[in-house]
């Protein structure tokens, strides 16, 4: 008796995803946290746009250049007239760095302990995948994060500027300000790969990457009160962070961006090799 065989189409395998894949799911999983901060950045600016002939005419300057605003905002501005000045107040001084530099410690240092704690790490790792193309992707995806705010935040200027008569906004400052603002991110990214490194909690980790974004926010406020306490500005990251000097008086020293992104160099490079030597707990 003939039998006939009857052959079945079986679809071919998927393939293996290639790329960025670690980086683009991080930076998905963070697109919450990535919006906040864009869309303050971006009403801030707004509101800074919409107000700013009333509050020109009120004659702020002294008030805004007064000692206490010093302290608050990280600089001091020699004249707080202009738009630039208030934009760069408002945008672009030490708040800018606790706040959004806090959602970049945030993100990077809750990153990789939320992999471990639901479990996607081990499965991450059983590929051909090493632990440092793993931390290194992790880390990427918080500075994509960090250019996202800076690109929001010029874009948010941009915009602002078109409710303003004779805004005046130098671009080419605007461009320095962004990449010194950029430059604290990044430091604030190894710091937050740093803590992410050897702890397992991602609420943990994050809040640590914060509580150090806002001791260097509470170092700058003290140290700006009395001369007695200048050492810790000098000891802190967010006194290199002229971003307001560069939007409003064209100024700043051109080494101090480099102390930034190499901190931010250490804590993530140190951070790496501690997740490398680490034993991962096992899911």
């Amino acid at each position: 008796m003939a039998t006939t065989s009857i052959t079945k189409n079986i679809a071919a395998p998927k393939k293996r995803a290639q790329g960025l894949v670690i980086t683009g799911v991080s930076f998905a999983n963070s697109r919450t946290l990535l919006s906040a901060g864009a869309f303050y950045i971006f009403f801030i600016a707004l509101v800074v746009g919409f107000l700013y002939p009333s509050l020109a005419s009120l004659n702020l300057n002294g008030y805004l250049t007064s000692n206490a605003v010093t302290s608050i905002v990280g600089a001091h501005v020699k004249d707080a007239s202009s738009f630039s000045a208030f934009l760069g107040i408002e945008l672009y001084s030490s708040l800018y760095a606790l706040i959004w530099g806090g959602i970049i410690a945030y993100m990077a240092g809750s990153s990789l302990p939320a992999t471990i704690e639901n479990g996607t790490i081990d499965l991450a790792l059983s590929r051909p995948v090493s632990c440092t193309r793993y931390y290194l992707e992790l880390w990427l995806s918080a500075v994509l994060g960090a250019l996202f705010l800076s690109l929001t935040t010029a874009l948010s200027v941009w915009i602002a500027a078109l409710f303003v008569h004779n805004a005046n906004i130098n671009w080419q400052w605007l461009a320095i300000a962004e990449l010194i603002e950029l430059a604290f991110m990044f430091l604030a990214s190894g710091i937050g790969m740093f803590f992410a490194s050897f702890m397992n909690a991602s609420r943990a980790a994050g809040g640590a990457a914060i509580g150090i974004i806002a001791l260097a926010y509470l170092m700058n406020t003290l140290g700006s009160l009395s001369d007695k306490l200048n050492w810790m500005l000098k000891a802190e990251p967010i006194y290199y962070t002229q971003g307001i000097q560069a939007l409003a008086e064209h100024s700043i020293t051109n080494w101090y961006p480099a102390v930034l992104v190499g901190a931010g160099l250490v804590c993530g490079i140190v951070g790496l090799l501690i997740f490398n030597k680490r034993d991962l707990p096992t899911t």
